[in-house]
């Protein structure tokens, strides 16, 4: 089988479940995928790399000279070590790798340094890291911007066993692998996009699994007897890379939840009913609620699917909850930027004014958003283009993956080979020789050569029942 270069994934052996279907997929195209491991071996077909020793050694040496710059690449270290508690079940690398703050810009340091060898030994036609923000992926995200080498980055996606893949950083945006967006979108076929919304109401395919309930009934105790609008605000996990780092206003809950409270006073009868997330590990239901007092109230145990049936319109800062309210066909109000912010779907907030205006447009029925017209361009950008279906199981029961059914059409992991079989000028790249050398001796393990047979008759037989 023709080789069409190499293609290396850097991450801890638990995004495996979404990166092996991209890896077997590249193998059957002709690629070479290698695995440089962060935090030791797991279930690999393919050649994979120990770096583990060589890169401990670094940190320690006497010798290793920080650069002021690699503060930059520790963002979310210096905040996790100030709040411990809260993201030594989310950030394991980080609590018991890592471990302090000098120790967070030596293996900045040691990992720059790395990934600019691991380019020069392996001259892959891109690198894939998952997020991108913490290291030590922030550290070879930066490494690969010095030496213009691509890189593409991951997180999960909108729908149950789907992510997202971004040219560079985490995008903000739906921009394709080939540079489309929503707008490039030619036709809007109404009966697939109403297919996959009816579908997706129906199942409830959201990430996480909670009861569900009448949603009329939870309008009516969550409204009361004096209440008129419903207002529903999903809440964020603290330890959420886009909150921590990403945040242009909204960095805590709290502070979203004031912030309402201030757009609501101009809409009579209006309650807020604030959403926690089933992920939190810091829970804080009683300071929310002390905010909101009586002009609403926190629930914990209600669907997300419900309560946005409930609502007459979602607030959120960036979170699944709002993609999950187009497909509603709900008001969206966003107080951050969002990959699904559209003039044509979301309602603005810049500030307090703008943001009660919004929200007496809906209530006196003023509000024409989603357009349909926008909602069905973007509803089949996604499907087709942007999600891609790597059928991994989370947080949600394996029959939600039904929904997969409907990106049959997705053109994802064409994009990306043909992104990869592009001529590129070579990375200019300056490595380390103490570090090159001694990547040298680090633990490479080829493919079993057993599997690699019958991975190639899998795909032979694929290929001719096609």
């Amino acid at each position: 089988m023709k080789t069409h270069g190499t293609v290396v994934f850097i991450c801890e052996k638990y995004y495996l479940r979404f990166y092996r279907p991209l890896a077997e997929r590249l193998f059957q195209s002709g690629f070479r995928p290698v695995w440089i491991t962060v935090d030791g071996p797991d279930q690999w077909e393919f050649d994979y790399l120990d770096p583990r020793p060589v890169i401990e050694a670094l940190v320690n040496s006497p010798d290793l000279k920080c650069r002021p710059s690699i503060d930059d690449l520790c963002t979310l270290e210096r905040v996790a070590f100030d709040r411990p508690d809260v993201f030594k079940n989310n950030y394991q690398f980080t609590t018991t790798v890592v471990r302090t703050l000098e120790r967070a810009r030596r293996l900045a340091e040691v990992w720059h340094r790395a990934t600019l060898a691991f380019i020069i030994r392996f001259q892959p036609k891109a690198v894939f890291v998952w997020n991108g923000r913490y290291l030590p992926y922030s550290a070879v995200s930066a490494a690969c911007a010095t030496a213009g080498q691509l890189m593409l980055t991951s997180e999960i996606g909108w729908l149950p066993g789907t992510i997202f893949l971004d040219q560079g950083p985490l995008s903000a945006g739906t921009t394709d692998l080939l540079g489309r967006g929503v707008e490039s979108t030619s036709s809007a076929d109404a009966a697939r996009v109403e297919a996959f919304l009816t579908d997706y109401t129906t199942l409830k395919a959201t990430m996480v699994s909670q009861t569900l309930v009448s949603p009329s009934a939870v309008r009516q105790q969550l409204l009361g007897a004096d209440g008129k609008f419903l207002l529903l605000y999903g809440c964020q996990v603290d330890w959420d890379t886009n909150v921590i780092i990403g945040a242009r206003r909204f960095r805590s809950n709290e502070s979203a939840v004031s912030f309402l409270l201030e757009c609501m006073s101009a809409v009579p009868g209006a309650r807020l009913v604030v959403k926690t997330h089933p992920l939190d590990s810091e829970k804080n239901e009683a300071a929310l609620q002390a905010i909101i007092g009586t002009r609403g109230t926190v629930v914990s145990d209600i669907h997300p699917h419900t309560l946005i049936e409930a609502a007459d319109c979602v607030s959120v800062r960036n979170s699944t909850l709002g993609f999950e309210t187009l497909c509603y066909r709900k008001p969206l109000l966003l107080l951050e930027h969002a990959k699904y912010r559209h003039d044509k779907l979301t309602l603005d907030a810049r500030d307090a004014a703008d943001g009660a205006a919004s929200l007496a447009r809906v209530s006196a029925k003023r509000c024409d958003l989603p357009d349909p017209a926008a909602l069905q361009q973007f509803i089949l950008h996604v499907l087709d283009r942007y999600l891609v279906p790597v059928g991994y199981r989370y947080f949600f029961e394996p029959d939600k993956l039904g929904i997969l059914s409907h990106l049959q059409r997705n053109q994802s992991f064409q994009a990306l080979e043909q992104l990869l079989r592009r001529d590129a000028s070579p990375p200019a790249v300056g490595a380390d020789d103490e570090v090159l050398r001694a990547l040298e001796q680090s633990d490479f393990r080829h493919a079993d050569w057993r599997a690699s047979f019958f991975r190639r008759i899998r795909t032979l037989s694929r290929r001719t029942s096609d």
